[in-house]
């Protein structure tokens, strides 16, 4: 039977693979492309983001690594490249192994202040809320292919 930690590993992990399918192959341009909607991000944008988040509430409030993270930079952020994002979803997949692999059910209910709002949340919180916000911008990204391959297949 599997640890409740190997449980979030196992999910954060399916979740990544999923961010890396549907970016696989992709060009450039399409990583780049972001809906004339205001407030909308590019697939580049949304895979940084991701992996920042992951790196804040795993590896920063939960293993109390000393990360570098620029938020806003995240939703700006561009690349050519879609191996650059691959490689960060697989090293941000390697800290978090080794931050909350070995967490029992009793380490998970640890609690600190977080840096939202300076109330105290549980190790498990910060996890579950990585679940869940990497889920929400997986959606996002999904959608936002979705509406880039309408557009460019309708410009033809």
């Amino acid at each position: 039977m599997a640890t409740e930690a190997e449980d979030c590993i196992e999910r954060l992990n399916y979740l990544r693979e999923e961010v890396k399918k549907e970016i696989h192959g992709m060009t450039a341009e399409g990583l780049n492309w972001k809906p004339l909607a205001p407030n909308t991000n590019s697939i580049f944008a949304l895979t940084t983001h991701i992996v920042g988040t992951e790196s804040a509430w795993i590896h920063h409030f939960v293993g109390n690594r000393t990360i570098a993270r620029d938020r806003d930079s995240e939703f700006t952020s561009q690349g050519r490249d879609v191996t650059i994002l691959e490689d960060m979803l697989n090293k941000a997949r390697d800290v978090t192994v080794q931050v909350i692999g070995h967490l029992s059910s009793y380490d998970l209910s640890t609690e600190k202040p977080s840096g939202e709002n300076g109330n105290a949340v549980s190790y498990r919180w910060a996890i579950l809320h990585t679940i869940e916000h990497l889920g929400q911008h997986l959606g996002h990204l999904t959608l936002t292919k979705q509406m880039s391959e309408f557009t460019k297949q309708n410009t033809l």
